[in-house]
């Protein structure tokens, strides 16, 4: 096992700049360039947000990157001194961007370019305080979203995913009951049942889902009385099968094909190389390799510690060879000197943790490059394919569900209706293949 010793207040190598110096100076080697910039309207603000960047490590290349971009950032905002801009402001200069003559060497085709034009202007006013941000609607309804959220948080638990997914599901529910009613208390069960009537299009996993959502907040909306109680019995949603058919795993030997495929040069290979085995050989779920942190390893007693993203539990596991490798040669070679206590950060400043949203990109090209045939990719497969291999080299269904963090027995079960055979009581638990 390698011990890491890694240090993650030591700053990653950035561009050496002295009192008297001007930024750009350091990033670019010709004169004529630095006498462009100098020329050019707000140079000292300019310079701030280079020099900033510089601070946090941004590599030299990014700074060129952004020090050019900049140029025509203020010109084609016509920035001669610095006021607030809004964001429709901001989508006019995307808009000339796009099309100005002078831009076409530094322009590349597509809506990449007009996205970095947007956000190396939008970053650079925001950090100067002269962005103006769009303003947030009203909440609807008052605050019975976010306190229905904050209960599920500190009552129940919830992981952060599933209180994403309720807020982007009553969110859309409550848009359209404010359409229709200006309080709250005046919504019927014809409410609700139109409105899923509304979404069957969807499909039936789709609507399944709001029907479960919606049942629990109608729940916790009758005990605060917002509501007429009984309308959380009415909400009937489509029957979908518990196991759907592709709910199986891939097979063990496709999961370690795709590791072994992945690079072991790039900083973006080696961090998804970890991730893969961490979701694969431990079976965890995504929120919970987002929430790992530097002191969860023990190197000394090669032990992890993982917290569970639902009921909020703490488990211990040796630290498997393969993945104790794969993660100190991510903490030597590509994770960034910051910090930021998160195990899997950014690989670009600002440094931060990784967002759930970044984790399907990070998966699931590299599943399909690897020659994966699936219904579905993604973290959760992996750790299908994890509770599929533990079951099929003998491990109990009692021992698959405390390894994997499940409450109880019925979400394991599902994986043994697709292998009959591998249904035996094995008294002691154990991970050959596996671990």
């Amino acid at each position: 096992m390698i011990v890491a010793s890694y240090d993650v207040t030591s700053g990653p190598s950035c561009i050496p700049i002295r009192q008297d110096a001007h930024v750009i100076e350091t990033v670019f080697v010709d004169e004529r360039v630095w006498e462009k910039h100098r020329l050019a309207p707000l140079l000292p603000e300019r310079e701030q947000y280079l020099k900033y960047l510089s601070e946090i490590g941004t590599r030299r290349e990014r700074i060129r990157n952004i020090a050019t971009m900049l140029l025509h950032v203020v010109r084609l905002l016509k920035l001669e001194s610095l006021h607030p801009v809004g964001p429709e402001e901001i989508e006019l200069g995307c808009g000339r961007w796009i099309c100005d003559p002078e831009a076409r060497r530094h322009r590349r085709p597509g809506a990449a370019s007009q996205y970095h034009f947007h956000l190396v202007a939008t970053n650079w006013l925001r950090f100067q305080g002269a962005l103006l941000e769009r303003t947030c609607a009203e909440p609807l309804f008052g605050n019975i979203l976010a306190e229905f959220l904050d209960d599920m948080r500190s009552q129940r638990g919830s992981a952060t995913a599933t209180l994403d997914s309720y807020r982007k599901q009553m969110t859309t529910f409550l848009r359209w009951l404010h359409a229709r009613h200006k309080e709250f208390a005046n919504v019927r069960a014809s409410d609700i049942e139109g409105y899923i009537e509304a979404k069957r299009e969807w499909s039936p996993n789709s609507v399944a889902a709001h029907c479960r959502t919606l049942r629990t907040f109608f729940g916790y909306a009758e005990k605060r009385g917002w509501c007429s109680y009984g309308l959380r019995g009415t909400i009937r949603g489509v029957r979908v099968p518990r196991i759907a058919e592709n709910l199986i795993g891939p097979p063990w030997e496709d999961v370690r094909r795709a590791i072994a495929a992945i690079g072991d040069t790039k900083p973006a290979d080696l961090r998804a190389k970890a991730m893969f085995l961490l979701f694969s050989i431990y079976g965890l779920r995504s929120a919970e390799v987002r929430s790992l942190v530097l002191d969860d390893i023990d190197w000394l007693k090669e032990s992890l510690t993982v917290r569970r993203a639902k009921r909020g539990k703490t488990q211990q596991f040796p630290l498997q060879h393969e993945v104790g490798e794969a993660i100190a040669v991510y903490l030597e070679r590509a994770r960034p000197r910051c910090a930021c206590r998160a195990l899997f950060v950014t690989l670009n400043p600002p440094y931060r943790p990784v967002s759930g949203q970044s984790m399907s990109p990070i998966v699931n090209p590299r599943m399909k490059r690897a020659g994966m045939l699936l219904q579905q990719y993604g973290p959760h497969m992996l750790r299908r394919a994890c509770a599929t291999e533990l079951l099929r080299t003998g491990s109990s269904l009692k021992d698959i569900a405390d390894f994997l963090g499940h409450s109880d027995l019925r979400s394991v079960g599902s994986y043994a209706k697709f292998d009959s055979g591998s249904l035996r009581d094995v008294a002691k638990f154990s991970l050959r293949g596996v671990l």
